[in-house]
């Protein structure tokens, strides 16, 4: 995905002043395991935990208030989008099937098959809705992305097992670029790649590692309003932002405060409050194992599977022109002045 292709990300250069922590929702024993995360008009976030066998939808308020949970009956859920119509719809990579609810909790349907051919799923894991509002699964043990209708009517499919340009090896997460672009991260690859709307092959970035640039088993990944790729690094314990362009900006490797229900959990349970004065709190605040992103006005929400809660941040950038900037250099340097 390149500066000319990203449509809708109508700039030259985005001069990033900052991306720093915001807040924490949800704890352990309320939104265990977030596999995955959808976030509401009002910031609620829908958590999809998964453990045991089965599962559960709990939604926490903006202001870090439980407001309790819906779905159930699945054999392992693995992912989770949610339509214009405000429906969620959650990928049970057990059953290979997809169930609709509302967030009242009413089930309106489930479809989907196990299968190899054209529209029967394997082990389905994340979703995202393209800009026609129709549905894409990464269809993870068909090594595919397939393209359904809402309600469950086959459309297309692309990729195939391997590790060539256009193959994936499992892929997981699903997003769509501002220009309607879909990027995958191709999870035993250890990479992501970006296809056409129509599944063509553009590019590929990322290699195997934990340097900069470098990818172990990622997850979800997210596409932000500027084109900015957001990738859950799940086997190196980070989220990494990649620009428009594939090119390795940073990473995030949690900075979790106490959030509201944490406070109150701590304070009415002494040895909980005890043990936490005599640890050591940089372990803590750390992600483990983020299986999911989702970015939404200028804020990276992350699903911090491993520690049971949601941990935010908030983007500062700001959009310049071509005539705001001067020409690339031929050797660039950044100096602080």
């Amino acid at each position: 995905m390149t500066t000319e292709t990203a449509a809708g990300s109508d700039y030259e250069v985005l001069l990033r002043a900052g991306f720093p922590y915001e807040k924490t929702l949800g704890m352990r024993r309320i939104t265990w395991y977030p596999i995955d995360i959808e976030v509401g008009p009002e910031n609620e976030v829908h958590c999809l935990g998964r453990f045991d066998v089965g599962g559960s939808i709990r939604t926490v308020s903006w202001a870090d208030k439980d407001l309790g949970g819906i779905g159930g009956g699945w054999t392992w859920p693995s992912g989770m989008a949610q339509d214009q119509d405000g429906r969620l719809f959650i990928s049970d990579e057990g059953a290979h099937n997809i169930t609709i609810l509302r967030t009242d909790g009413e089930e309106v349907a489930r479809w989907g098959e196990y299968g190899t051919d054209e529209g029967q799923l394997n082990k389905p894991s994340h979703m995202v809705f393209d800009r026609n509002g129709d549905l894409l699964i990464s269809d993870t043990q068909n090594h595919r992305i397939q393209k359904f209708s809402a309600d469950g009517k086959f459309i297309s499919t692309f990729g195939s097992f391997g590790s060539e340009v256009g193959q994936f090896n499992m892929p997981w997460g699903v997003a769509v670029a501002p220009g309607g672009e879909i990027v995958v991260s191709d999870w035993r690859n250890d990479r992501f790649q970006v296809f056409s709307e129509t599944g063509k092959p553009i590019d590929t970035f990322g290699s195997s590692g934990s340097e900069r640039g470098e990818l172990s088993r990622p997850a979800g990944i997210a596409v932000d309003e500027d084109g900015d790729i957001y990738i859950a690094d799940r086997g190196n314990d980070r989220v990494c932002l990649f620009d428009r362009n594939g090119r390795y900006v940073e990473q995030f490797i949690g900075d979790s405060t106490l959030g509201e229900m944490g406070r109150i959990y701590i304070l009415t349970n002494l040895k909980v409050l005890r043990l936490r004065d005599m640890a050591h709190l940089e372990p803590i605040k750390r992600f483990k194992s983020p299986s999911s992103v989702r970015a939404k006005d200028g804020r990276l929400f992350v699903g911090d599977y491993g520690c049971h809660r949601v941990q935010v941040y908030k983007k500062e950038a700001y959009r310049l022109s071509a005539d705001e900037v001067m020409d690339k250099p031929v050797v660039p340097n950044l100096f602080t002045v």
